[in-house]
This record gives structure tokens, sequence and C-alpha cells, in this order.
């Protein structure tokens, strides 16, 4: 599917065909593609808990509203940012000395730099939060190309689904993805603001 054709036929989807599951094989070669977001300094801060067991997602609904989407989508995927940016730092920044974008003198003064940005918490989490919300719409995209329906929700309990799920203090659930096959044809797509109404030139 050409990009603009899965960007102008991409819904949300609330109705899912419990009959039909997403494989292994699907989940590897998606988030294959979802890696490849683009994130500040290319640190990559995404977690993601792909809940797919029955009693798993019965489990997650208590944490979601009691929304029954979560129980019929084939699977259930916890988009997490990593409150430590910096985890993967020193490796990410090996590599780029290793591709010739920088020398190991460069090296370690990125590294200085990228951990004195992060020093204050709310910072930390605003950061997170805006790169794990670039992975999030990748990979509603690429599903959409692979033909699987996906619906973003923000209608769940962070704290109880971080406790129920065993996600770690440092690392912040920040949406849930509902992923599978929709059941039935979507309504027609609601307003859209117009180009005229949301585009403001050189200033607002």
């Amino acid at each position: 599917m050409e990009t603009k054709e899965v960007i102008k036929t991409r819904r949300s989807v609330h109705y899912f065909d419990t009959a039909r599951q997403i494989t292994d094989e699907q989940l590897s070669e998606l988030f294959d593609l979802v890696k490849l977001a683009p994130s500040g300094y290319n640190m990559q801060p995404w977690e993601f808990v792909v809940v797919r067991d029955p009693e798993n997602k019965k489990r997650l609904r208590r944490c979601a509203m009691n929304q029954k989407h979560v129980e019929e989508a084939s699977a259930m995927v916890i988009v997490c940012g990593n409150m430590n940016p910096g985890k993967y730092a020193e490796k990410i920044f090996d590599d780029w000395v290793r591709q010739g974008y920088f020398g190991e003198r460069s090296k370690e003064q990125a590294l200085k730099q990228v951990r004195g940005i992060w020093e204050k918490p709310e910072y930390r989490k605003i950061w997170t939060t805006r790169s794990t919300c670039l992975s999030a719409m990748l990979l509603m995209i690429a599903a959409k190309d692979m033909g699987i329906a996906t619906c973003p929700m923000e209608g769940f309990d962070p704290e109880a689904t971080a406790k129920e799920f065993g996600i770690p203090d440092d690392v912040m659930p920040i949406m849930l993805i509902a992923m599978g096959y929709e059941s039935k044809p979507a309504l027609p797509r609601v307003y859209r603001r117009p180009y005229e109404e949301i585009v403001h030139h050189e200033k607002f």
C-alpha cells in the first residue's frame, strides 16, 4: 500500500474479529519497523509489553476502564517510555564512533551533554513521552500497511497497569494500542479541521 493510502485509510478500530490472530512472525516484522522511529539523540527510550494471553487481557481490561475491545483485540500493546532516556547512550554513541559520525573525544562530549539535559525529572518525562509517541504512531502506520487494524487508547490507569504487568518504576506506561482485524467496516471519517485553520505561516 502506498504511504498516502495508508495514512488516509488508517482508522481507530473498536470492533475486532476474535477469530483472527496476529502471528509471532507478524509481530517480529512489525517491531523491526517500529524500532526505526526517530528519537532525540537516537536514544530510543521506548519499551513495549505485548499482551495476548486471554487471562492477561482480562487483567489489562480492568486497568483500562473495562473497555471490551481490550479483550477482543488479538494483541494489546502497552507502550512505555524509559524515564532514564540515556540508559543506552554509551552503546548508541559507540556505534556512532564505529560508523564514523564522530571520534572518541566527541563521543565523551556528547555523553556529557545528553546526561546534563536529563538531570531534571520533569524534563525526562516530557522528553521520553515525545520520542515514545513517535514510535507509537509508526507502529500504527506500519500495522495498517500490514493489514492490521489498531486503536490507540489513553483511557487506562498507568499506575495499576505498571503494577499488574511488572513494569519497573523508571519505565512509564504512556498509552495502550489495541491490534487485530476489524470485524465490521468503520463508520465514515469524522470532521477534520481544514488546512487553512491548522496551518499558520510565519507566526501564529
